[in-house]
Formats: structure tokens, C-alpha cells, sequence
């Protein structure tokens, strides 16, 4: 029954998201060319959303699918890390996909 409550929450995550035009070409190319600051806002909603969600969880005492505890522990720092961002972000800038 949680599944489906999550589910439901998860869709509706996405459905917001494309209403709010996060996958149109003319959007993304804005965003990088700093013509259109609405998608960063976008995207910190979404962090948000994460980080609120995930608070909540843990208060509750809920478990993740696998019976563990919610746990967020830093990731150790890696360069390959910013070189996928850096290319992932140029490929994501050029396509405007």
C-alpha cells in the first residue's frame, strides 16, 4: 500500500515537472544562456522537495524498501564526478535535451 502512495506522489512529482516546461528545448537553452531563470528555480523546488520529503521520512521512523533506516551520508570527493558534470551539463546545453 505504501508503494502505491509513493507512486502516486512520484508521478505527480513528474507530472509538476513537465508542466513547468522543464523538458522544452527554448527552456533549457534560456537556462544556459541566462535568458530564462525560471528552470533554476525549478530544479531548487526539486531539491527541496527531496530534502522535505526525505526529513519527514526519517521523523516518521520509516524504513527504505530494503527495511534499512533513511541514512544520507556524504560521498567521498571524486574528479570524475565533475568531469561527467562538466560533460553531461555541455551535452545537455548543446542538444537543449
Amino acid at each position: 500500500m505504501k508503494g502505491l502512495v509513493f507512486l502516486g506522489f512520484g508521478t505527480l512529482f513528474g507530472f509538476t515537472l513537465s508542466r513547468a516546461r522543464i523538458t522544452d528545448y527554448d527552456t533549457i537553452t534560456g537556462m544556459f544562456r541566462l535568458t530564462d531563470l525560471h528552470l533554476f528555480g525549478v530544479i531548487g523546488g526539486a531539491i527541496a522537495t527531496a530534502g522535505l520529503g526525505i526529513f519527514l521520512l526519517r521523523r516518521a521512523g520509516e524504513l527504505t524498501l530494503a527495511g534499512a533506516p533513511w541514512e544520507v551520508r556524504p560521498k567521498p570527493w571524486q574528479i570524475g564526478a565533475v568531469w561527467g558534470g562538466l560533460v553531461h551539463g555541455v551535452g545537455w546545453g548543446l542538444t537543449g535535451a
